[in-house]
């Protein structure tokens, strides 16, 4: 009977331990993967539609550019979560705005049902908002979705350029770059209006925007082939426009600063002298790339369009040979914002994309000889995925991303899906920004840029205002921050800190990294750091 009776007890201790486990189980994974419908939110502006396929049988419909959704999620504990979104495009692709406590990122959508990655977002112990608005309207949402935990992907970053000929003075760039990634921000700002160009890139109108504003110039500075090719690209204010961007290339280099060069890419069949597809429901530019490829894919290189392609690549890659006999390189950011649909190159779909940025690449290359260039490919959202032209046509990844007035987040949600979507191998720049980021931030958050560029000031943009001069004073001034004083030796004195051991597999399980997911020979004797994927706190 005693045995009985132990055996009984035992027992039922034994279940009791097994309930709480598995209560504990339902208990965690409630924590670790929260789901919160979208009619239980607060919403304004949208309309609350009913169908058997969405999660709970509703969904919010957004079809005005005022709509919100404003959810509330209470964390139990502060950190990173991955957020997916449940999203059902209507009448083709769209774009949605996620904000996560202030810090927003784009998302892009099919014309289906489906759960979008959205990024890993930092959230505080207790309630975070959550808000969802379009960026391009037509959608519906049905549901978010939180796990616990963010990316586990390292860096893993090339000690050399995809170009394997690449000049001299484009790897000591490149390698300029790779050097600084992690622990500096190129300061940078883009340039528009031309008529104060006089060969002196310190008195162009917009990089003195910014050293009136904080004391000191920038280091990278924007230049756009925009006039050298199309329908107007022998009229004489055109061809001088394109001639004094070169100038100041030039003399940027020189003063040991980045020329970064953007092609706005005129209409190629000259049909028109537009890049943008319309304008207000106005067609401006109805060209697209599948015009000049046969319905296999293939380039018909028959085609008049495919000779104006090519006419027109050659043209852009003539201006850099001539900076190539001078010994100067550049930044070439191509077909930018690659699933915008409002450029004539995006407006094809990824496969034709993809053709088009890889024939770019190898006409510039492979047939013409350019070497001085560092490629920059510029997804328009960060799951552009699709997009990816292939990790041996570009060196840097980059993301244009326009924040309200005086909003300095870091933008640490699309730094960590750029990592992501190019597999932690790629330079990271915020190639296009509003206000710049805090560059407290930029480290706290662990989205430390390799370059961001202000749009311009001219041209009635004001974009060097929407950062005020305190702001301004303060990140130009720190010296994580690169502005163009620091490069004052000029580029003949670099010769990089880095070794090819550098380039090391960062899969290897006794691997140690700092917070920006950059590889340390050994452990520091404080602070945080990285070990065998564990995040480690020395005292």
């Amino acid at each position: 009977m005693v045995a009985l009776f132990l055996q009984t007890k035992v027992m039922k201790r034994y279940l009791i331990f097994l309930l709480l486990s598995i209560c504990g189980m339902q208990f965690a994974y409630a924590q670790n993967d929260v789901k919160l419908e979208a009619e239980s939110a607060a919403y304004t502006n949208c309309k609350l539609v009913e169908d058997n396929k969405y999660s709970g049988g509703k969904a919010l419909e957004l079809t005005e550019s005022n709509a919100k959704i404003t959810f509330t999620y209470t964390a139990s504990e502060a950190g990173k979560y991955a957020v997916y979104v449940c999203y059902d495009g209507l009448y083709g692709a769209k774009v949605v705005n996620i904000g996560v406590n202030g810090e927003t990122t784009p998302i892009q959508g099919a014309n289906k049902l489906e759960e979008l990655s959205a990024g890993n977002f930092i959230m505080t112990k207790g309630d975070n908002t959550i808000v969802i608005t379009p960026n391009w309207t037509w959608f519906r949402i049905d549901y978010i979705r939180f796990e616990k935990g963010g990316s586990t992907v390292q860096f893993d970053i090339a000690s050399a350029p995809v170009d394997a000929d690449a000049s001299e003075c484009a790897k000591t760039i490149y390698t300029f770059l790779r050097d600084n990634f992690g622990k500096k921000t190129v300061s940078g700002v883009m340039t528009g209006d031309m008529t104060t160009a006089n060969g002196d890139v310190t008195q162009h109108d917009d990089v003195k925007a910014v050293y009136l504003a904080s004391g000191k110039y920038p280091a990278l500075i924007g230049f756009d082939f925009m006039n050298a090719t199309g329908k107007y690209e022998s009229e004489s204010w055109y061809k001088e426009y394109t001639a004094s961007c070169i100038a100041l290339a030039e003399d940027t280099y020189k003063r040991g600063g980045l020329p970064a060069f953007t092609w706005h890419w005129r209409d190629p069949s000259r049909k028109s002298g537009d890049f943008y597809c319309q304008r207000d429901d106005k067609i401006l530019c109805d060209t697209r790339i599948t015009d000049a490829m046969n319905a296999d894919g293939s380039w018909n290189t028959a085609s008049s369009l495919y000779a104006n392609i090519i006419k027109d690549i050659d043209t852009v890659a003539d201006h850099f040979l001539a900076l190539q006999n001078k010994g100067i390189a550049c930044i070439f950011r191509p077909l930018h914002e690659a699933s915008g649909a409002w450029f004539w190159w995006g407006a094809s779909g990824a496969v034709p994309y993809v053709n088009l940025y890889q024939l770019i690449f190898d006409e510039m290359v492979k047939v013409k000889g350019v070497h001085n260039v560092i490629w920059v490919w510029n997804p328009n959202a960060v799951g552009d995925s699709d997009w990816n032209p292939g990790e041996s046509y570009y060196d840097v990844i980059s993301i244009d991303i326009y924040n309200d007035d005086n909003d300095h987040s870091s933008n640490y949600a699309a730094f960590d899906k750029l990592k992501t979507l190019s597999g932690g191998k790629k330079i990271i720049a915020l190639s296009e920004n509003g206000p710049i980021p805090d560059i407290d931030k930029e480290f706290e958050e662990e989205a430390v840029w390799s370059w961001w560029m202000p749009w311009y000031q001219t041209w009635e943009g004001k974009f060097v205002d929407k950062t005020s001069n305190a702001v301004w004073t303060k990140c130009m001034s720190d010296e994580r921050v690169i502005t163009l004083e620091d490069r004052s030796a000029g580029w003949g004195t670099y010769t990089g800190v880095r070794s090819p051991a550098d380039n090391i597999n960062v899969s290897q399980s006794q691997a140690l990294y700092n917070l920006q997911g950059r590889r340390i020979s050994s452990e520091p004797s404080k602070g945080l750091y990285i070990k065998d994927g564990r995040k480690v706190v020395k005292k």
